[in-house]
Formats: C-alpha cells, structure tokens, sequence
C-alpha cells in the first residue's frame, strides 16, 4: 500500500501541479463542505489513546485532535490557554489548586455523557505506572475532588501557576469511562472519545480511515467540515513534499526547516519556532554516559552549524534549549562551543582509564534520522578512542526502549515546547517519571520548582536562567537545531494551529 501511494504521488507530480494557487496557502479560505482529504504521517502511532501516543504535531497529535478534541489548547499566536471542551480553568490561589468547568451537553462517540467523573478517571489512569503512560508524570501526585457533574477540583503536588498548560499540552484528550473500563488491548485500537471523527479501519504501517462522527458536539455549527479523511503512512520528507505540491496529499505535518520555507511560497505552510531542539539524548545513568567527560566529548566534537549544513535541515543552529531570540534563553549559560581538541583529549583521558568510549546511538527508521546518524559517526570516526553504532528500531519498539525499558545509551530525541510548561518539568525533574536521561541535580530541580510556582514572568526568567546553567554544566543532552514544527497543505482552508503545530480538525475544509 506503501509503495502504491508513493508510485501515484510520483505520477501526479511528473504531472503538474506546480505553481501556488493562492488560496490553497490561504488558513482562512472558504471551505464548503463535505468531500474527504489525505494526510500523510512518517509512521503508525503505537496506540489512539490519551495515554500510549506522543502529542506533537509530526506524530500523533493530529489524529487525537481528531478522534478526542482537546479540553483546553494553548494557543501559539498569544501564548495563552483556551478552551474547548472545557468552559473555564482557574485558579484564586495562586496555583495551590485549580477549578475546572466542562462545557455542557458533550457526549463521547458512544453516546456517554464528557463530564468531570470522566476526566478524573482519565488523570487517574495516567498516573497509574501499570498504564505506561507517556504522560504519566503529568498527572502524578495529583488529588482530585468532582464537585458537581460538570466542575473538577483538582490539587497539583506543589503549587503550580502553569498547571493550566500541563492541561493543554500534557492532559488535552479525554477517553470515554466505558472504552476505559474494557483495558488496553480494547482501547488502544477502538478509541472512544468526543471528537469530530471516528476511527473506521486501520490496516497497520499502511493506512488509518476516518469517518465523521454524527453526534459531534459541534453537529449543529455544520462541523466537522469533511466526510472523513485518510492518513497514509509515507517516510521520505521530499515525497511527502511532493505528494501535497501535486494533489496526491493533502497536509503534512513536518519539522523539515528547508521544506517549510519552500512550502510557504510554492503552497501553504504554517511554520512554528518554539523552545526546545533536536538533540543527543544520554543516559546520565549507566556507562558510558554516567561519565560526564563522555558526554562533554560528545558535545565538543559536533558542530551544530555543520551538521545543518551538511544535512540542509534549514534549521538555526542551537544553543541550548531554548531558542536565542527567546526571553528565556540566557547567553551567559550556552552549551559549549565545538572544540575537537579538547574532545579528543577528555576520549584520551577516558581510554587510559580503561573506558574507551563505545557506545550505541538509538533512532527511529526513518530517513532522516538515519542521516543523522550517519552525520555524527562519520564525525566521530576521524577521532581516536570512540566507536558508535547505530541501533533503528521502528517507531514503537523505539519508544519502548527508551520510555519503558530505559535500555540505550544516546539517542536521537526532540523536545517541542511552546512554553518550557510543563515540557521541562517533566524531561528534566530529578523525580519525574519522564525524565529518560535519568539526570539528577538540586540546583536544576529548586530552579523548576521555582519556575513553577510563579506566573510573574521576571521570576521566571531568572529560574530558567538558573536552570540552564545547571543543565549546561552537566550537559544531559546536546542539542544540534533549534525547534521548527507546522503544517504543509494544498487546497484546503481552515487551518488554525494549536499547542505545538497541530491543526483543529473540525473546521478544516476542502477549498469552495
């Protein structure tokens, strides 16, 4: 199925289809309604519940927006959470506990009734280490009480005046009790929640189906726009680019720099720069990583500017976590320079010791990972006294390895985050259940506390500055490109994005 997609895409661009219609780059278009649409995907999520799937726009966000909707989003355009399904999140004690109100009259797919029993139970889940969430430390420690069928008071574990983003970026997606109650060799693959579609057929590393769900909550609004739509697993970015240029697709989401750019003038795109990065993960907890002068070998030895490069990524090269036009980053805190010398003597060092550095680098299949994996052996290899080798596993076996079982050395990983709530809280909280590099340090963990706990943003500021001193030191990931994330797309509108690039599926629409 794969392969047939790929030969028709080719076709259709040998075709035509070139030149920008302009309102196919246009979010705000009219859209009429009916009709379906493609979307293209690098790979099968491992599972369409709250619980197993990565809520990033270039993984599986789009198709949970799809079948759940979110409670609450944050909205890239002012920074600030909204709401959907939920009506209102407040707090009137500075973060000590939080209120949640749900909208009335939403019903999930199979008739049940959204309400705040229904949240609960999903938070609960979420926390349950039996459930091996992906966001599990989001919802860890906290006490909930359902005031009426429609409020949730809900007590995070330390006050937290950003726990309205933990919601929309870590807790959007709501599972309906009665697909909950039947486990997860049910709910994974029959997912059950209050969006505008349903899942219909889903035949594995080749295609998932979409139909309209007839009691969306927004039936009488004329949403959802679309019949349905169809999401089509293909892997190589410049054929994905092509398959939307020609037709044969119709959105895509992408972290490609240099694709994006040419998207928004050939087509439509909708490019995100947020904090975060595409970076080296380490395991901070077992050889050869638990040796911070393996991890400072590592760093120096790479240029991030060369590695964009060299691999025409179009994206800026970092330092740091956060982007340096941000008001978080601090210059003073930059991760180190390239210095090969310096890295060669610390691989030196380690081998008169008897630990020469030979280590495994874990990465999803997909190409262009591979190519960065290439990048940094080819790199590595004009160096004495270090050996990497690659290890590819598809997407949830990857996953597996590194957030269940905790089994690799370094690896290729992304941080996405519109805000740093509660994104590093929960990678880098010396207790968190998420934090993968397994990095512990006081300093880091009083800084996010900090941070935290105070909407004042000058308090914020200064403890991210303290805590980027403190990650820079001990240097738990080395990050190589600032992050970029959007949406690529061709004669459709209503593209409106939210948390980390996703689109509303609701309202997008066929052009009119």
């Amino acid at each position: 199925m794969v392969l047939a997609f790929a030969l028709a895409l080719a076709l259709s661009a040998c075709a035509g289809g070139g030149g920008k219609n302009s309102a196919a780059g246009d979010p705000d278009a009219q859209v009429r309604s009916g009709g379906r649409i493609t979307l293209l995907a690098v790979q099968d999520p491992r599972s369409l519940d709250p619980f197993g799937t990565s809520n990033i726009a270039v993984a599986d966000e789009p198709r949970m927006a799809a079948l759940y909707d979110p409670m609450f989003y944050f909205d890239p355009a002012d920074s600030t959470v909204k709401p959907f399904i939920g009506e209102s999140l407040t707090t009137a004690d500075s973060g000590r506990t939080w209120t949640m109100k749900i909208r009335p009259g939403v019903r999930f797919s199979d008739g049940t009734p959204f309400d705040a029993e229904a949240v609960r139970l999903t938070y609960e889940a979420h926390a349950r280490p039996e459930t091996q969430s992906l966001r599990r430390a989001a919802a860890t420690g906290l006490k909930m009480r359902v005031l009426d069928p429609l409020t949730l008071e809900i007590t995070p574990p330390t006050p937290n005046a950003a726990f309205d983003r933990t919601v929309a970026l870590h807790l959007a997606y709501v599972i309906a009790p009665s697909a909950l109650a039947k486990g997860p060799d049910f709910y994974r693959t029959n997912p059950v929640g209050a969006g505008p579609f349903k899942l219909e057929r889903w035949s594995r590393g080749s295609e998932q189906v979409f139909v309209r769900n007839p009691d969306y909550w927004q039936k009488d609004k004329g949403l959802p726009k679309l019949d349905g739509f169809n999401v089509k697993v293909l892997q190589d970015p410049e054929q994905q680019y092509a398959a939307v240029k020609s037709g044969a697709a119709n959105l895509v989401y992408s972290t490609n720099g240099e694709l994006l750019d040419r998207a928004e003038k050939e087509m439509g795109a909708q490019p995100l720069r947020v904090n975060g990065g595409y970076l080296i993960q380490f395991n901070t907890t077992r050889p050869p990583f638990d040796d911070l002068r393996a991890r400072r070998a590592i760093a120096l030895a790479l240029d991030p500017a060369d590695l964009q490069k060299t691999l025409n990524t179009g994206l800026t090269p970092a330092k740091g976590l956060f982007q340096q036009d941000s008001s978080f980053y601090e210059p003073s805190a930059a991760q180190p320079a390239p210095d090969r010398a310096e890295a060669q003597r610390l691989l030196n060092e380690l081998a008169a010791e008897g630990k020469k550095l030979d280590f495994s680098f874990l990465v999803p299949q997909n190409p262009r990972s591979s190519q960065l994996a290439e990048y940094i052996q080819s790199r590595l290899a004009t160096l004495d006294n270090v050996a990497m080798r690659t290890e590819s596993l598809e997407i949830g076996s990857y996953v597996t390895k590194y957030a269940i079982q905790r089994d690799y050395q370094a690896m290729s990983y992304q941080e996405f985050l519109p805000d740093p709530e509660p994104g590093m809280f929960t990678s880098y909280m010396s207790a968190s259940p998420l934090n993968y590099a397994g990095w512990k340090n006081p300093d880091a963990d009083r800084a996010l506390l900090a941070a935290r706990a105070s909407a004042d943003p000058a308090v914020r500021k200064q403890a991210y500055a303290d805590f980027q001193r403190a990650f820079q030191h001990d240097l738990p990931v080395w990050v190589h490109g600032e992050s970029v994330i959007g949406a690529m797309y061709n004669k459709i509108g209503g593209v409106k994005l939210f948390n980390t690039g996703t689109a509303f599926m609701d309202r997008i629409g066929l052009l009119a």
